[in-house]
């Protein structure tokens, strides 16, 4: 029997009605030869530095680096899964294993994590395919690859997740001891957050200077061999004074016949870009979209970062264009009728390396009970993939030249020839002049000059959409030519890593001590204070774009057999032992937010503000000011924590706004006590009461509840 193992159970579901598997036995796929089962993504994970050691529970910059022989342990969530998964791999009946997660690195990791965990070493081939239509399933089991195949994308694959969790938690933990307040590390959000800070920087700092435009009431703008226009406004009226209401003679009119090529086919940065831009989509809904797209399938494999085919798939275009007249009618029999242009724009073997373009599968016509957003991300790949094969747009520019007094003015206009792909975007024939028409030679009398005043504009705060684009195409920051040619081709972080990585710079949860990096205001993405000052008081060896670039030049090396995983992964070591032996001989401010404690109410016992503490737990305690929250040896004895015993015992917490009527009132109704008896609820009014505790005499405050109007009870509370 053949094991097949999927990556997720939907798609193992898909794989099983291709190939027979159609019985089945307690949550596993079986028929004709085969048994089919699945993960649920990862599995396993590698070791927190407490898990090999316990001294790393608490946090020692003396420690560091922490740098283990790594070791795995199964996902807690996922632990039924991978004992499945176990007995399966280790069942006599298997005598082979075929390897069927998605297509890539982190697909390669996903099993072998497993596999290796298991200890499992019967032999395995590779389902390598990037769509999940029947016929792909069917070819892709006709062309099993040998399992030998991918040891080097394995290799980046482990070593990427290595060098991670090396950088993540070292330096995570370094900077959290230096600047007194939780900092979340990361090879490439760190670099990203840089980019961010950068920009807003160049922005605060920008200076706006004026200048000056002067018009024709045609549009045409004036112009010298040096600039466009004036830096100061006396110059502008002094050339408008003298060319108003004189002869304008068009000295040129030159036109020329010109083209606009097709867009590319979608990749998945291409995509969260374009659906950020026009529907507002966040990078992470689009990716959550397209996945479940492709669960449908109804679209490609979503995390390429290719937009382009390969040549075998050309011969299925023409009828996959057919099936999309439902979309578009007319313009689908135009395209037909035309002939698709499927060119080196569409077809580039070379530009491929895991996974090709983002485009529709044969299934699309079934496209039925979809909600409205998966809706807009279906139409949008369907949209490019339809205008990447049309026909370029033609038309016609005309440039004019005009004279007055010797001084010149221009403008262009744009005459529509042939709509080709702009069919499908008609939004961007907008702003084009087509109403300006001159003759060589021709003059007129110039009325009605305008001069505009403008200023210089800075830069434009990341939006989710540039950010992604910055991401994708980060090689132009990069001056190192050998790093700049590398990113050239995969940019900063992956694909599927990129929504990811801009979610972790916005998470905020400060009651457990996470302070976000940025921010979204509108469709801005804006440095937080808190981002910008990690940002500055950082090395550049732990921000720098450049640091990252070469991580991921040598994760390629790997995988293409000219670095060692060892080498690469003892350089990173050296690199983190630099920047911590640097921050211990620094002296280090600290970023802990001063936050104003809120007053509860005054102390019955002393007359002083009660304030709230809420710990790395998450559980409140109410204490007096003349208190302390170590130990009781102190002027006042006020002190309740929020899971005291009394109402613990009866399946309460004492909450905010039982201590605030307390401390106002000396009394609060509190509903739903429960029986320990009989498990019935009730309400009962609570107040304050000393007692003594019976461990160590010590006096302390408690509470009284009475209840029916007329029973009494004193109970013994505190801890």
């Amino acid at each position: 029997m053949k094991l097949v193992i999927a990556e997720k159970p939907s798609v193992a579901r898909d794989i099983a009605v291709v190939i027979g598997a159609n019985e089945n036995a307690n949550g596993v796929l079986r028929g004709n030869g085969y048994i089919v089962s699945s993960a649920v993504g990862h599995l396993v994970r590698l070791k927190k530095p407490e898990e090999y050691d316990p001294k790393y529970e608490k946090w020692n910059i003396d420690d560091l680096p922490i740098t283990p022989d790594f070791e795995f342990l199964p996902i807690e969530k996922a632990v039924d899964v991978l004992e499945r998964l176990t007995k399966l791999m280790n069942s006599s009946e298997v005598d082979e294993i075929i390897e069927a997660t998605d297509a890539g690195r982190e697909g390669e990791c996903i099993f072998r994590y497993v596999y290796n965990y298991v200890g499992c070493t019967k032999p395995v081939k590779r389902l390598w395919i990037s769509s999940m239509t029947e016929q792909s399933i069917r070819d892709g089991f006709a062309d099993l690859r040998p399992y030998s195949d991918y040891d080097k994308m394995f290799a980046a694959g482990i070593t990427r997740n290595k060098i991670d969790w090396l950088w993540g938690m070292n330096l995570s933990r370094l900077y959290t001891m230096c600047f007194n307040v939780t900092c979340r590390i990361g090879r490439v959000k760190t670099a990203v957050v840089n980019m961010i800070v950068q920009r807003d920087n160049e922005i605060a700092h920008f200076v706006k200077k004026p200048f000056f435009k002067l018009k024709l009431d045609n549009g045409a703008e004036w112009f010298d061999d040096d600039m466009d226009s004036f830096p100061e406004k006396a110059q502008a009226e002094s050339v408008k004074a003298k060319c108003e209401h004189q002869t304008c003679t068009v000295v040129s009119a030159e036109t020329k016949q010109k083209k606009e090529n097709r867009p590319l086919l979608f990749s998945l940065t291409s995509l969260q870009t374009e659906a950020n831009e026009k529907l507002g989509f966040t990078a992470a809904h689009t990716l959550e979209i397209m996945q479940s797209l492709y669960e449908k399938k109804l679209l490609t494999y979503p995390r390429t970062d290719s937009n382009y085919l390969t040549d075998d798939m050309a011969a299925i275009l023409p009828e996959r264009v057919k099936l999309l007249r439902d979309f578009y009618p007319n313009e689908v029999d135009e395209i037909i009728s035309n002939g698709l242009n499927i060119d080196g724009r569409i077809i580039n073997n070379a530009k491929v390396s895991d996974h090709h373009a983002i485009i529709p599968t044969e299934n699309v016509k079934n496209a039925s009970g979809l909600t409205d957003d998966e809706k807009a991300i279906l139409i949008t790949v369907v949209t490019r993939f339809l205008a990447a094969l049309s026909a370029q747009y033609e038309y016609v520019e005309t440039e004019y030249v005009f004279d007055i007094c010797g001084e010149k003015f221009h403008c262009k206009t744009k005459k529509p020839v042939k709509a080709g792909w702009k069919c499908f975007y008609a939004d961007k024939e907008s702003g084009e002049n087509i109403s300006v028409s001159y003759s060589q030679g021709e003059s007129f009398q110039a009325e009605n000059l305008i001069v505009t005043e403008c200023e210089t504009q800075p830069p434009k705060h990341f939006t989710e959409s540039t950010l992604l684009k910055a991401m994708e195409n980060i090689d132009r920051r990069i001056e190192d030519k050998e790093l700049s040619e590398y990113v050239s081709e995969r940019g900063l972080g992956t694909p599927a890593t990129r929504s990811v990585i801009i979610e972790s710079i916005l998470q905020s949860a400060p009651e457990r001590g996470l302070l976000p990096f940025a921010e979204r205001k509108n469709k801005s993405l804006i440095a937080t204070e808190f981002g910008k000052k990690i940002i500055s008081l950082l090395p550049d060896e732990a921000k720098s774009i450049e640091m990252t670039a070469a991580m991921e030049l040598q994760l390629s090396a790997i995988e293409k057999g000219t670095a060692s995983a060892d080498e690469v992964v003892s350089s990173i070591c050296g690199k983190l032992n630099s920047i911590i032996e640097l921050e211990k001989s620094r002296e280090h401010v600290s970023l802990a937010p001063k936050r104003e404690r809120e007053v509860f109410g005054v102390c019955p016992k002393c007359g002083a503000n009660v304030y709230k503490f809420t710990g790395k737990d998450g559980k409140a305690i109410w204490y007096c000011e003349k208190s302390s929250l170590k130990d009781n040896a102190n002027p006042c004895i006020f002190r309740l924590y929020e899971d005291d015993s009394f109402f613990s015992s009866k399946g309460k917490k004492l909450t905010d706004g039982i201590m605030k009527a307390l401390l106002a009132k000396k009394k609060a109704k509190v509903s739903g006590f429960k029986s320990e008896k009989t498990g019935k609820t009730y309400d009962a009014i609570i107040s304050f009461k000393d007692y003594v505790s019976s461990k160590d005499g010590k006096t302390r405050i408690g509470f009284n509840m009475e209840f029916d109007n007329t029973q009494k009870k004193t109970r013994k509370g505190g801890k």
